[in-house]
């Protein structure tokens, strides 16, 4: 999730960098479920409204077929500074990071996604990192699960934002010559199942002010591609790129045409943007890169329902957008929206979806209560959010979205 917006993925790097001071939110008690909120509040009935009317009409077009062939579910792992920092086995941190896999097998979900965010690996030593996720991803393949890593670049208010590079030559050639180094100790060492090379490189443009077109980053990720394979350091690992559904399709088409490529990655979040049904569009985008290279695997590498209105100025950087996420009385929302999107995943033969908010599924907010009030500003409001969510975790409790979701996909096979 970014946006050069201050948008989604935005969120991702801002977690895997820096977390703002928050205070630790309580929980209440309850039985196996933290139930949502049931009255939506008059400012945002009229959006509610549009978007339950959206969803009910793409549930008709993409249902989900409980018994059908479905794609991996890789919800987001969030992961702790402190373990980046400190990351003993014994620590708080850490248990509630295995907790945290553990919730999410127990969901029967496949998988976790990881973002790791350029230069964090190429400044200083990177050895006590990438241990790290090394020991990650080993906790994720002992549960059976697969590990899906996502590289991108630290948000312009990071510490390590990037800075003072050149938008000529030379400059874009030293800014994936760092790309490549990183890519290539995650392939190497951390070894996951998925690596996306890029994704979102319009947001990368503006983040960067690198005027990278869609065949200088074709071209670069075609050679990283091939070059990692040929080390065969890591020959299990699916390595791929993409794009947002709101960014021009020159940038997926000229990545499918890599020979080395094993995947295109998409990320959604609007319904609609300008008119534009981002649902439509999605499907469209697939068959075209299907008909580009036929046998290339598609992967949703992150989605979550994106509170804004068709016509609601400011598109993907509106942060007030991402803030309403909070409040529970858009989980009957996000449990509707998650089900089209497995119900897309299957019609389309989507390989693996992120639902990239997980947080949700273990807690949301009440809206008008001190407790809420209480939230900084988003992004800020995402670490906030994960600590209310862990509280939920070590008590083995569920959200209404995540109740939901778990028995979607309830075969009865695990």
């Amino acid at each position: 999730m970014k946006r050069g917006r201050a948008s989604v993925a935005l969120v991702g790097c801002f977690l895997a960098l820096a977390r703002p001071a928050a205070a630790r939110t309580q929980t209440p008690a309850s039985a196996n479920a933290l139930p949502a909120d049931t009255a939506v509040p008059e400012q945002f009935r009229s959006l509610y409204r549009e978007l339950d009317a959206t969803l009910r009409l793409a549930a008709q077009a993409y249902p989900f077929n409980r018994g059908a062939a479905r794609p991996l579910g890789v919800p987001y792992l969030f992961i702790s500074p402190t373990v980046l920092r400190s990351p003993a086995s014994d620590s708080a941190a850490w248990r509630d990071l295995l907790a945290t896999l553990d919730a999410f097998k127990a969901m029967r979900m496949e998988g976790v996604s990881v973002m790791i965010a350029a230069p964090f690996l190429t400044v200083g030593n990177p050895k006590a990192l990438i241990d790290v996720y090394r020991r990650i991803a080993a906790e994720v393949h002992a549960r059976s699960m697969k590990l899906y890593v996502e590289h991108f670049v630290s948000p312009p208010f990071s510490p390590y934002a990037l800075t003072g590079l050149r938008d000529d030559p030379q400059g874009k050639k030293d800014f994936l010559d760092m790309m490549e180094k990183e890519v290539s100790l995650i392939y190497t060492d951390v070894r996951p199942d998925y690596l996306s090379l890029v994704t979102e490189p319009e947001t990368l443009r503006r983040w960067t002010r690198l005027s990278l077109s869609a065949d200088e980053w074709a071209m670069w990720i075609g050679e990283v591609a091939a070059h990692l394979k040929s080390t065969n350091a890591s020959p299990s690992t699916r390595l791929g790129a993409g794009a947002g559904t709101w960014e021009a399709e020159e940038f997926v088409l000229r990545f499918a045409q890599q020979a080395s490529l094993d995947y295109v990655d998409f990320h959604l979040y609007a319904l609609n943007l300008n008119g534009d049904d981002q649902l439509a569009r999605l499907s469209t985008l697939i068959h075209k890169v299907r008909e580009v290279r036929s046998s290339i695997a598609i992967t949703v590498g992150e989605a979550w329902l994106y509170k804004h209105g068709a016509a609601e100025p400011k598109g993907m950087v509106n942060t007030d957008a991402f803030a309403r996420d909070n409040f529970g009385f858009w989980a009957p929302l996000d449990e509707r929206f998650l089900r089209v999107l497995w119900g897309i995943a299957q019609k389309e033969r989507i390989a693996v979806v992120v639902p990239y908010f997980s947080q949700f599924f273990f807690s949301y907010y009440t809206i008008g209560t001190v407790e809420s009030s209480q939230l900084p500003p988003w992004p800020a409001s995402v670490p906030a959010s994960w600590d209310k969510a862990l509280e939920s975790i070590r008590k083995r409790q569920l959200s209404a979205t995540g109740k939901a979701i778990a028995a979607m996909l309830d075969d009865g096979k695990k």
